[in-house]
C-alpha cells in the first residue's frame, strides 16, 4: 500500500481511533463507526501499533488536532497534553534542521520527511524521535493542515552515530570476522597502513602481520571467543603497504549475538611507533655510549656475564683486553675537547676492525676500552688481537687538521684460569694493563698471579728472587713421561720450584714472569739446564733406568746469544750424552722469527740435543712450517687433552697433531692426561707417550728415582 493511500485509510478510521481515546463524545457514535470498520481498517490500525509510536494531526496554524498514541507509549491514554499545541511548544529540542525549517516546509505544502527531534519524557526518558508527515485539504482544496507519524529512531540514530564516529575516530577501528579476515575498517586504519577500505577486506590479520609477530595474539584471542576472557591488550607490528612495519597497540573484544555466539571481533588499533622509537633510544642510551656508539659499561657487564656462563656450560675460554691510550690526554689538552672526541670516534671505529663480528668492544668512559673476544683457542689467538690492535691505533690520524699518533696499553686475563667472576676477571685485565704501561707502553701484557702484588711487594718479590740461588731455595721435581706401547718411563720433565724462607711456596706462574721481566731468567735458566746435565750423571752412576730430560727455555732464554756456548759447555763438564737432554720451546718462539728460530735450532740440534714443541696446537703450526725445524718431539697442549671425552673439537684436533707426527717422524707426547679415559683415547689413536697426574704428579728428585726403581713397566694399550 502507498504512502498516501496510507494517510487516506488512517483518516477513515479517524473517528473509532479517536472514540477509543475518548477525544470526542458519543458512544452511539464509535459504535456505529465500529461496526463500519471494514476488516483492512482493522489490520492497517494493527500495522499503526506496531509501526509508529504516534500519529498526528496539526491544523493550518500548526496547533494539534489530533494525537493517537500506540499501546507501545506507556503512561499516555488521553493525548490532552498536545491538543492545541505546536511541535515547539513540546518538551523536545530539533536535532536535524531546525524549527524554522519545520514552518517553512509547512507553509510550503510540502512534505515532511524524517525531521528528528531529541524529546525529553519524563516517563520513557530520552529519546530520538523522527517526525513525518503530508499536507490535508477539504473537500474544495482549501489547506487544512497537516497529518503523520512519529516513530522511535533511538536505536538506528544511535546506530548512525556510533558508525560516524567509527569512521571519524582518530585511532583505527577495524571488525575481524572468524578466520582472521577485516571485514570492517575505519578510515583512520586505512591511512595507518596504507591500504583502501577494499583493499584491507580482502586481507587477513596474519597477511599484515610482521613474521615475527604473526601469532602474537592467537592464545588471548581464542580465549576471547571462547569466552574465557572479555578482552585484552597486546603491542605487535603490522606491515603497510608499502613494506615499512609499524608498531601498534591492539584492544581487542567480540561483539556477541543475542545467543552469546561470536559474531566477530572488535580491534581498537593504535599507532605506538613514536613510543617505541622513544623506548628505544632510551634502551640505547641505557646500554650504548652515545658518543662512539659502542657498548657502555651497563651492557658490558651483562655481556661479560652471559660469556661466563656459557664458558661454565660449554667449557669455553674467552680474553678480555683492557685497552688504555697513552697520548690522549695530551691530545686532548692540546685540540680541545671536540679533537678529544674526534679521536675517540676514530680509534672505536678502528677497534671494529680488529676483531670478529661475534666480539664485543666497549667503551667504558674516558680513554678506556675494553674487548671481549669469544671462544679462543689459546694465547697466541689474542695476542694476534692485541697486536693488529696496537698496528691500528699507531696509524697517524687527521684531527682538526692535525696528524695526531697515539699509542695503546693493553692488558689481557683469559677465562678461566685468571677469574672466575666477572670483577676479578676485569680487575685482573687491569692489573696486566698496568704492567703493559711500566712495560714502556704501546704493547700488551698477559695477566699472570705475579701482577696481583703491589709495587712494593712486587720489589720485595724481586729481591728475595735474586738471593735465591744462592740461599739453594730452588729446587727441580720431576714429572715422568710414560711410553703407551711398553709402560715404560721413557722421560722425565724437569719443572722447577721455588720454597722461600718468608714467601713460603712461591708458584711458578707468580716467578717466572718476573725473572723474565727482570732479565733473571736467564741465570735461573742455566742453573735448571746445570742441575738437569749434573742429575743425568748422577743416576747413571746409580745404574738406574736410562731416561731423557727435558727442560723448558722460555722466549727470553731461547733469544740469548750465550746459550749454545753454555749448554756445550755444560754437556762437557757433566759427560752425560747429548741425546739424554731434551730442549721444550712453544710454537711462538718459532713463528714470530721462523728464520732466526731455524738457525739457532740447528745450531742446537748440532750439538746432538732433542728438541720438542711444547703446548703444540694452540698457536699457527702448519705441516709445512713445522717440517722445516729439527724437531724430535710434538707435546699435545694439555687444554685438548682435558675436553677430549666431551668435545669433538678437541678430539679432532689431537688425532690431527698425533697424525701430523707421525707423519713427520715425530715422538708425540699427551700432556695432561688425569683420566683413564683419556689415556684410553690416546693409545686407541697411537700417541706414544702420555704425562699428567693420571700416571704421577711433579715429585721432588728422590721420589723419583724410587720410582724408577720400582716401576714394573705394563702396556697400557
Amino acid at each position: 500500500m502507498g504512502y498516501e493511500a496510507f494517510i487516506q485509510n488512517v483518516l477513515d478510521i479517524e473517528d473509532v481511533r479517536l472514540a477509543r481515546h475518548g477525544v470526542r463524545d458519543g458512544a452511539e457514535q464509535s459504535r456505529i463507526a465500529r461496526q463500519g470498520m471494514r476488516d483492512s481498517d482493522l489490520r492497517l490500525l494493527q500495522v499503526i501499533e506496531l509501526a509508529v509510536e504516534y500519529y498526528w494531526e496539526q491544523d493550518a496554524e500548526q496547533r494539534f488536532t489530533c494525537v493517537l498514541f500506540s499501546s507501545r507509549v506507556p503512561g499516555h491514554d488521553s493525548a490532552g497534553d498536545y491538543l492545541g499545541k505546536a511541535f515547539w511548544e513540546m518538551d523536545g529540542d530539533p536535532v536535524a534542521g531546525s524549527w524554522e525549517r519545520y514552518s517553512a516546509l509547512f507553509a510550503a505544502r510540502e512534505p515532511i520527511r524524517r525531521f528528528v527531534i531529541w524529546h525529553r519524557d519524563g516517563l520513557r526518558g530520552s529519546h530520538y524521535l523522527a517526525i513525518e508527515g503530508r499536507p490535508r485539504f477539504d473537500d474544495t482544496g482549501t489547506f487544512v493542515g497537516y497529518c503523520g507519524v512519529v516513530r522511535d529512531v533511538t536505536l538506528e540514530k544511535q546506530t548512525e552515530d556510533h558508525a560516524e564516529s567509527l569512521e571519524l575516530a582518530a585511532i583505527g577501528i577495524g571488525h575481524v570476522a572468524d578466520g582472521g579476515r577485516f571485514i570492517h575498517a575505519n578510515r583512520k586504519l586505512c591511512e595507518m597502513l596504507g591500504y583502501s577500505r577494499d583493499e584491507l577486506q580482502q586481507l587477513t590479520v596474519k597477511q599484515i602481520s610482521h613474521p615475527v609477530d604473526v601469532d602474537v595474539a592467537d592464545i588471548a584471542r581464542s580465549a576471547l571467543r571462547s569466552g574465557s576472557l572479555s578482552s585484552f591488550h597486546c603491542e605487535k607490528r603490522y606491515i603497510r603497504k608499502d613494506g615499512t612495519p609499524i608498531w601498534v597497540g591492539l584492544t581487542i573484544s567480540t561483539k556477541r549475538d543475542a545467543h552469546g555466539h561470536s559474531l566477530y571481533d572488535v580491534s581498537i588499533i593504535e599507532d605506538i611507533s613514536a613510543r617505541k622509537e622513544a623506548e628505544a633510544r632510551v634502551q640505547y642510551l641505557a646500554t650504548h655510549d652515545e658518543m662512539t656508539g659502542l657498548a657502555n659499561r651497563a651492557l658490558f657487564n651483562q655481556l661479560l656475564k652471559h660469556a661466563f656462563e656459557t664458558g661454565r656450560r660449554y667449557s669455553r675460554t674467552f680474553a678480555l683486553l683492557f685497552i688504555d691510550l697513552d697520548r690522549f690526554k695530551q691530545i686532548n689538552d692540546s685540540l680541545g675537547h671536540t679533537g678529544g672526541d674526534l679521536l675517540l670516534k676514530e680509534t672505536s671505529s678502528r677497534l671494529l676492525g680488529c676483531v670478529r663480528s661475534s666480539d664485543v668492544v666497549a667503551r667504558l668512559g674516558g680513554d678506556e676500552f675494553v674487548v671481549l673476544v669469544q671462544e679462543v683457542a689459546g694465547k697466541q689467538q689474542v695476542a694476534s688481537v692485541a697486536r693488529n690492535i696496537l698496528a691500528a691505533t699507531l696509524k697517524p690520524m687527521q684531527i682538526l687538521g692535525q696528524e695526531c699518533r697515539v699509542t695503546a696499553s693493553i692488558g689481557i686475563s683469559l677465562f678461566p684460569g685468571d677469574g672466575d667472576d666477572e670483577q676479578l676477571l676485569m680487575k685482573n685485565a687491569d692489573t696486566a694493563m698496568y704492567q703493559a704501561k711500566e712495560e714502556g707502553k704501546n704493547n700488551f701484557q698477559f695477566y699472570s698471579a705475579a701482577q696481583k702484588t703491589h709495587a712494593v711487594e712486587k720489589l720485595a718479590l724481586e729481591a728475595h728472587l735474586r738471593h735465591a740461588v744462592e740461599r739453594n731455595e730452588f729446587e727441580v721435581h720431576y714429572q715422568a713421561k710414560v711410553s703407551i706401547r711398553t709402560g715404560e718411563i721413557r722421560g722425565v720433565e724437569a719443572l722447577l720450584r721455588w720454597h722461600n724462607a718468608t714467601l713460603g711456596h712461591v708458584s711458578p706462574a707468580q716467578f717466572i714472569p718476573l725473572t723474565e721481566e727482570t732479565g733473571l731468567i736467564i741465570p735461573l735458566g742455566r742453573w735448571v739446564i746445570r742441575r738437569a746435565c749434573e742429575q743425568i750423571r748422577n743416576w747413571n752412576g746409580q745404574a738406574l733406568p736410562p731416561v731423557c730430560v727435558s727442560v723448558n727455555l722460555s722466549p727470553r732464554q731461547f733469544s740469548d746469544p750465550e746459550l749454545v756456548p753454555f749448554i756445550k759447555n755444560t754437556l762437557a763438564d757433566t759427560g752425560i750424552a747429548p741425546q739424554r737432554l731434551e730442549l721444550e720451546i712453544t710454537e711462538s718462539m718459532v713463528m714470530h722469527h721462523p728464520e732466526r728460530a731455524l738457525r739457532k735450532l740447528n745450531e742446537i740440534k748440532a750439538l746432538g740435543i732433542r728438541i720438542a714443541i711444547d703446548d703444540f696446537g694452540t698457536g699457527y703450526s702448519s705441516l709445512s712450517q713445522l717440517k722445516r725445524f729439527p724437531v724430535d718431539t710434538l707435546k699435545v697442549d694439555r687444554s685438548f687433552i682435558r675436553e677430549i671425552q666431551t668435545h669433538e673439537e678437541d678430539r679432532a684436533i689431537t688425532q690431527a697433531i698425533i697424525t701430523m707426527g707421525k707423519t713427520l717422524g715425530l715422538t708425540v707426547v699427551a700432556e695432561g692426561v688425569e683420566t683413564a679415559e683419556q689415556q684410553s683415547f690416546l693409545s686407541a689413536h697411537a700417541c706414544d707417550e702420555i704425562q699428567g697426574y693420571y700416571f704421577s704428579k711433579p715429585i721432588p728428585c728422590a721420589d723419583f728415582e724410587r720410582l724408577l726403581r720400582t716401576h714394573r713397566p705394563t702396556p697400557l694399550q
